[in-house]
């Protein structure tokens, strides 16, 4: 081999073992592993009690406008007179359209209220673990500290 050769050979040799030192430090070899959690955000809102709490309001809304229209189609059937009729069918629809932008300004704000409280719940216990990062455990398929139950805990 001559000498030329031989520098290639070494040369690459040390590029390769650089690289590969690289990759190992990068992806978490050799004692470095990124300190991230995962959390199973689904299990999390479903045992939330302001998610719950949100849930009946709802159904409490919607049942609301419900009776609002039934009572709104019972007194539209008395009117006899089609312009009556039309007019009044008119009125009970602005009035039940204002209900429900009300309901959903409201629910909307709630919503946005527990997802914060949520968000900050599992801010808290990735500060607590010294997490660098949480994801979603449905995006994770290998490493990750769960944190679900914590999170759990603190919601439910």
């Amino acid at each position: 081999m001559t000498d030329i050769n031989k520098k290639t050979v070494v040369c690459s040799a040390i590029v390769a073992i650089i690289v590969a030192l690289g990759s190992a430090y990068a992806f978490g070899c050799c004692g470095n592993k990124s300190n991230f959690g995962v959390v199973n955000l689904q299990r999390v809102v479903s045992v939330s009690k302001d998610v719950a709490a949100l849930r009946v309001e709802r159904e409490a809304q919607i049942n609301e406008l419900k009776k609002m229209a039934d009572d709104a189609n019972a007194e539209i059937e008395k009117i006899k007179d089609e312009d009556k009729k039309k007019a009044a069918t008119e009125k009970y629809l602005a009035e039940i359209q204002v209900k429900k932008n009300e309901f959903d300004n409201a629910y909307n704000t709630a919503l946005q209220a527990s997802d914060t409280k949520i968000k900050n719940v599992i801010e808290s216990v990735a500060e607590k673990k010294n997490l660098s990062a949480v994801l979603s455990s449905s995006s994770v398929v290998i490493g990750g500290e769960d944190i679900t139950e914590a999170v759990v805990d603190l919601v439910k």
